[in-house]
């Protein structure tokens, strides 16, 4: 089952500007801005190549961020990285809302504990619905007591 990744209006802001910003000028105003590069990345086609793969990277993060539940096991893609963790070895998972760097679009976040000292946060959009479904591939799993709440009430 495939859970898209929630999305904050702040980062679609962030993502898309950047993005923008990085595709958009070098094409329309190739003498736009100051380019301190050597000679050889001084061609405008190379300049065009490099800013579009970031921009294009972003936009791939953006539009390719979500997580799978399918043979026991977790996919997360975060546009070009993937990372795969098997549901019997996730051990508690509880609600964060941390704004460090994970494979999440939101900074509402559930932080899931796998192997022995291995963290990852995600941000499923309907995170209820996510963690059932992991429930019925490792029933083991812990969770935090506000969260617990939230997991009893759905049928």
């Amino acid at each position: 089952m495939f859970f898209p990744s929630k999305r904050d209006v702040w980062m679609t802001f962030i993502i898309w500007l950047f993005a923008l910003l990085l595709m958009v000028p070098p094409v329309l105003f190739p003498e736009f801005g100051v380019w301190m590069t050597p000679d050889f990345f001084d061609q405008q086609w190379i300049k065009i190549l490099i800013l579009w793969s970031i921009g294009l990277s972003l936009l791939w993060i953006w539009f390719k961020t979500g997580y799978t539940i399918e043979d026991n096991t977790l996919k997360i893609q975060y546009g070009p990285f993937k990372k795969r963790i098997k549901i019997e070895e996730i051990t508690s998972i509880r609600r964060t809302r941390n704004p460090f760097t994970d494979p999440a679009l939101s900074i509402d976040k559930i932080e899931i504990n796998y192997e022995r000292y291995k963290t990852i946060a995600i941000s499923p959009n309907d995170h209820v619905v996510f963690v059932h479904q992991m429930l019925i591939q490792n029933p083991s799993v812990k969770f935090d007591s506000q969260f617990e709440d939230e997991i009893t009430e759905q049928p």
